[in-house]
């Protein structure tokens, strides 16, 4: 509980930090820089979702969600942001009080023209779903329902071969690996229908998810980062993410457990912090205190990285197991994204309890 209480906390603190003068959040922080490099409106998304969660459990921070709100709602056409981000607009619409429902799901609707869904990766698929499925237990989501319905064909049906994990995308190259990300939105997407609207067949696509992604947890607790999804086995194991550790894998897999009301399925996410905190191939506290970051990864080192994904793909292919890095291989990439802080507050705040128990 100690670990998540830290982590939040320095969340609260750094956020201020990464905030321009615009409003918006910058991309990221590296080691050595002055300053924010960057401008992203999908990380001042994120960032919102998780301060209005902060807030719904009496955090206090030094920023303005309603000032926040606002420029997020201002900018809400640019070309910046995908059809999925305008899922992570729902999303958060639905916590501040859903008044830009209507105005969200009309934008979402002129976005989607033929083939957008299609190729849009998974984890932004389920960000449309959750966001449709929460801004829709608190408003009429209108023509918001048949997108609903499309997002749920898309995981159901078209990205499940042979009912295992979900592809990347149906078009776009790369299709057939997708990372992390993709599976633990999914996850989540499919986890809301099952809970908020009584989705059986969604609930038991759901479980498959997660049994696979607990049959490939690496010995320490962290997550690969890509998937093979017809057999349901890992590809390439690096760059393994702080944020797929410390924040992703417990909003997937809690969400999972509220479904299933399984607990062992968020008792395996909270092995993530230990990840965190020391306990992976470099020993590495990926919070750092005294440049007061946390790191984004432990990756291979950048000689021959697609070289290496390549080869584990072949490896995967031909069913071998792909080989993990010895430590001399690895590097740490010293850069924090303003998202993985967004995504610790929606993973944690109001469910620190959670550390304590499940390690008891």
């Amino acid at each position: 509980m100690q670990q998540v209480r830290e982590l939040e906390s320095f969340a609260l603190r750094r956020l201020p930090s990464m905030q321009l003068a615009d409003g918006v959040f910058c991309t990221e922080l590296r080691t050595g820089q002055r300053g924010p490099e960057g401008r992203s409106l999908r990380h001042t998304l994120v960032v919102l979702l998780g301060l209005l969660r902060a807030e719904e459990h009496d955090f206090e921070h030094a920023l303005h969600l309603g000032a926040l709100r606002s420029r997020v709602l201002s900018e809400i056409g640019s070309e910046e942001l995908t059809a999925g981000d305008l899922g992570l607009a729902l999303w958060g619409e639905s916590r501040a009080g859903a008044g830009a429902v209507g105005e969200l799901v009309a934008t979402l609707r002129a976005r989607l023209g033929r083939g957008v869904l299609e190729a849009l990766p998974s984890a932004e698929v389920g960000w449309l779903i959750t966001g449709l499925t929460e801004a829709g237990a608190r408003s009429d989501l209108g023509e918001g329902e048949a997108i609903l319905g499309q997002c749920r064909a898309q995981l159901l049906e078209e990205r499940r071969p042979r009912g295992g994990l979900v592809t990347h995308a149906t078009r776009r190259p790369g299709k057939r690996l997708p990372s992390f990300a993709d599976q633990a939105f999914a996850l989540l997407a499919l986890t809301q229908l099952s809970r908020i609207r009584d989705d059986r067949e969604a609930c038991e696509a759901a479980r498959t998810i997660g049994e696979l992604l607990l049959e490939n947890q690496m010995p320490n607790g962290a997550w690969p980062l890509l998937y093979d999804p017809g057999r349901g086995s890992v590809v390439e194991p690096y760059e393994l993410r702080s944020v797929h550790q410390d924040a992703l894998a417990m909003i997937a897999m809690h969400g999972l457990t509220e479904a299933t009301q399984e607990p062992r399925f968020r008792d395996v996410a909270v092995r993530g912090l230990d990840w965190v905190s020391g306990a992976n191939e470099l020993g590495a506290e990926m919070l750092d205190t005294d440049a007061d970051l946390i790191y984004e990864s432990i990756r291979r080192k950048q000689r021959f990285p697609r070289a290496q994904q390549v080869r584990n793909a072949a490896a995967a292919y031909l069913r071998a197991s792909p080989r993990p890095a010895e430590p001399a291989e690895l590097e740490i990439e010293r850069v924090m994204r303003a998202d993985h802080l967004g995504w610790l507050l929606e993973a944690w705040a109001g469910r620190e309890h959670l550390a304590r128990i499940a390690k008891a």
